[in-house]
């Protein structure tokens, strides 16, 4: 592959521009071309953020809407908001954890249910893979370090990075949670020991 482009989605403090900062760093120590994009919402009242790497040539920095090859979700709901991003048969990365945002909040009946939401997936692409993160994350002692836990996870199955050089930048960036982002990346990464992707797939979209 000669490019990589992955669209990332999330609420505001759950480290959506943490993965950017990491990829980038990353790609630098591979000598791989980066481009980021943030598209931040109303992060101070947990609204929807995402945000664009592109690895490799690219033209820009912004993913053209039905091109991306991957999309991750730190919030399951939040795949509404970009799944038009997405190429058809694209990759769908996302957390199973429930968090509600600033409107769902306020009225808990407009939270969509994984069904509907896996049936606006199937549209686009079969290729969704669901990740109890925040229980991987809560293992990790870091409840906050669901962004590790999807990359770890994402990167077990996309190798366009060396392994080595997204554990050096985890590491390099917010050097003081090193640590426990190091611990929570790995759990993501081994759980697809235990549970493959294709049977992930098969599990999230089973009766839908």
């Amino acid at each position: 592959m000669e490019k990589l482009d992955i669209v990332f989605a999330g609420l505001g403090g759950q480290g959506v521009m943490t993965l950017l900062q990491v990829l980038a760093a990353a790609a630098t120590k591979d000598h791989i071309p980066a481009r980021n994009f943030e598209g931040t919402g109303m992060t101070q009242r947990g609204g929807g953020v995402f945000g664009f790497v592109r690895l490799g040539d690219s033209y820009g920095p912004k993913i053209p809407v039905g091109t991306a090859d991957a999309l991750v979700s730190l919030e399951l709901s939040e795949i509404v908001n970009v799944i038009r991003y997405l190429k058809p048969q694209g990759e769908v990365w996302a957390n199973t954890g429930k968090v509600h945002g600033y409107y769902t909040k306020l009225a808990p009946d407009l939270y969509p249910d994984q069904e509907r939401i896996a049936a606006l997936v199937r549209t686009r692409t079969p290729h969704l893979y669901l990740l109890p993160a925040a229980q991987l994350a809560q293992e990790a002692g870091s409840p906050q370090a669901v962004n590790m836990v999807m990359l770890g996870a994402f990167c077990k199955t996309n190798s366009f990075l060396k392994l080595e050089s997204v554990t050096s930048a985890i590491e390099d960036t917010h050097k003081k949670f090193a640590a426990s982002n190091l611990e929570a990346f790995r759990k993501g990464y081994d759980f697809l020991e235990t549970v493959p992707p294709r049977k992930m797939e098969r599990v999230s979209l089973r009766g839908s």
